[in-house]
């Protein structure tokens, strides 16, 4: 059954309950994984490539290895680091997609909309999450060229400082003209799955939806954003307190059969096994396990990857529900920009194309 939207600042809060989804936690878990996996192989290749030890680098980072002061010193480990983040910003974004592909489906009343169809959609409807970053990118440093240009003209004698004076006020619009692309690259890394899976465009109309709702809607985006933050915070607080008496139910259960709390030890600090450098601090999953003396070697290292798996998916609803916020926004956004109900496009839309896939054939057997 469709969902029934008002339309208004009162169909936000429901992103919380769309995020606690199963099948789109998991999409997310798989997409911090890979991310996680890509981190790792560009910053270790950057260490390689910066002559550091390896071996010592491992000791000291394991599994999440953050820049050290020799990593920037040479300008290869830093392009290769640049290259990782661009692939996680685009995993995360096509995750999101997915995400927000499933969450459409579910406010039209199509409850059985799978992962599998969501890969599917995603695969097909890439292009505008690296078309319209890659292009607003682009016009960012072109706009930066501007002003380098104009300081380079500055410094011909006598007539250089002359013209740098006169196009200073063109330059002022071209650089505002810069802020408001900069705002537009920034909002289309969250904003731009939404849009893509709500409409299947193509980049063109894509961008076009971007800057159109931050022109037209920043008010209302901006109000829609804090209130979704707030929902997801306050959702995730209870997720994270409940997952925190799951775990502490399960240190009982264990501990009266093992007599020993050694396992739930290493369980609870497995992020800190696996990340030392990037969590230091980081004594307990869901809580301060004191003491106690938690499992090593292979048995100590499978539960702390168990634990960290747990800390991924608590990660993992947050982004679910960003997504799914995002997916609100738009759709209460475009309703109130254009006055379009995207769901009875998109009916309309699949009316369409099942009339012209068996339109014919369903006259003729009438006939």
């Amino acid at each position: 059954m469709a969902e029934e939207l008002t339309f208004n600042v009162k169909d936000i809060p429901a992103c919380a309950r769309y995020g606690f989804s199963a099948r789109k936690i998991w999409i997310f878990f798989k997409t911090l994984v890979l991310s996680w996996v890509i981190w790792d192989f560009f910053v270790y290749l950057g260490f390689f490539a910066a002559g550091c030890d390896l071996a010592a680098r491992w000791s000291q980072s394991r599994l999440l290895p953050l820049p050290g002061s020799l990593f920037w010193m040479d300008p290869i480990p830093v392009i290769l680091l640049a290259v990782g983040v661009v692939l996680i910003i685009y995993v995360l974004m096509r995750g999101s997609l997915m995400v927000s592909k499933m969450t459409f489906q579910q406010i039209r009343g199509d409850d059985f909309f799978s992962s599998s169809d969501a890969a599917t959609f995603a695969k097909g409807h890439a292009m505008p999450l690296i078309s319209i970053p890659a292009v607003l990118a682009v016009t960012l440093l072109f706009i930066y060229g501007t002003g380098a240009l104009t300081g380079l003209i500055s410094r011909i004698p006598a007539v250089g400082p002359v013209a740098a004076s006169l196009l200073s006020v063109p330059l002022w619009g071209v650089m505002l003209l810069g802020v408001l692309t900069l705002l537009a690259l920034i909002l289309s890394l969250e904003l731009l799955p939404a849009v893509v899976a709500c409409t299947g465009g193509d980049s063109f109309e894509s961008i076009f939806e971007v800057f159109s709702t931050l022109t037209s809607q920043s008010w209302r985006l901006c109000l829609y954003w804090l209130l979704s933050i707030l929902i997801i915070i306050l959702g995730g607080a209870v997720f994270l307190f409940l997952s925190s008496v799951a775990v502490s139910f399960l240190s009982l259960s264990v501990s009266a059969g093992a007599e020993d709390a050694g396992l739930i030890a290493a369980f609870t600090s497995g992020p800190q096994l696996l990340a030392p450098e990037a969590l230091p601090f980081f004594s307990g999953l869901l809580g301060q396990q004191g003491d106690i003396q938690a499992w090593s070697g292979l048995p100590g290292i499978l539960a702390g990857i168990s634990g960290t798996a747990i800390f991924l998916i608590i990660i993992s609803y947050f982004l679910s529900s960003c997504s799914s916020a995002w997916t609100l926004i738009y759709v209460v956004l475009k309703y109130r920009k254009d006055g379009e109900n995207l769901m009875d496009r998109a009916d309309q839309e699949e009316q369409r194309e099942f009339d012209r896939m068996y339109g014919d054939s369903g006259k003729e057997s009438e006939e």
